[in-house]
């Protein structure tokens, strides 16, 4: 069985074998820009890669500890700070002490994922009161709703129509009534 190999240094999980590729592409884009003559620009950005934690695996870490051998060998060992190697205990349960940098970025991201798990959860729930209220509503109102809109509002108007006529006819009669008088 052949196991990966990134910069001489054999990876057991796939996950670490790309993060050290992309570790080892960042460290060559690194080499072909950094100018190792410029002492102050080089101590800048290995203590900036340091700070960041920028390097995890063996290959960026061996990547930083050349660095920082080279600056001390310039004679600024008090200004060169100490590389940090992730550890299991940084990792929480991790089995794996690589995984150290992607463990908080996933707890964080876990976090998000619960609370807008809440926040659904609660959205539903006043969804699903909205539609019972709903359907309360329709069985106990006695206007079943407009399926019966237009024959009521004709017989409104029929009626009226009716009692229209009726008072026309009685208008007619007094009018003659009085005409015959």
């Amino acid at each position: 069985m052949n196991k990966p190999i990134v910069d001489g240094f054999v990876f057991q999980y796939a996950k670490d074998t790309e993060m050290a590729k992309k570790e080892y592409e960042t460290i060559q884009k690194l080499k072909a820009k950094i100018n190792i003559e410029d002492i102050e620009e080089t101590l800048k950005l290995y203590n900036k890669l340091v700070d960041k934690r920028y390097f995890a695996t063996p290959v960026g870490l061996s990547f930083l500890h050349e660095m920082r051998e080279f600056l001390v060998s310039e004679g600024l060992e008090d200004k060169v700070k100490p590389v940090y190697v992730p550890g299991k205990e940084s990792a929480g349960k991790s089995s794996n002490p690589f995984e150290a940098a992607s463990y908080d970025r996933i707890k964080k991201e876990n976090e998000k994922l619960v609370l807008l798990k809440k926040k659904m959860t609660i959205a539903i729930v006043a969804m699903v009161i909205i539609i019972l209220g709903m359907f309360f509503i329709v069985v106990t109102n006695d206007n079943i709703g407009y399926f019966n809109a237009e024959e009521k509002v004709l017989d409104k108007y029929s009626a009226w129509e009716e009692r229209l006529s009726n008072w026309e006819e009685e208008l007619i009669e007094r009018e003659d009534a009085l005409n015959n008088y």
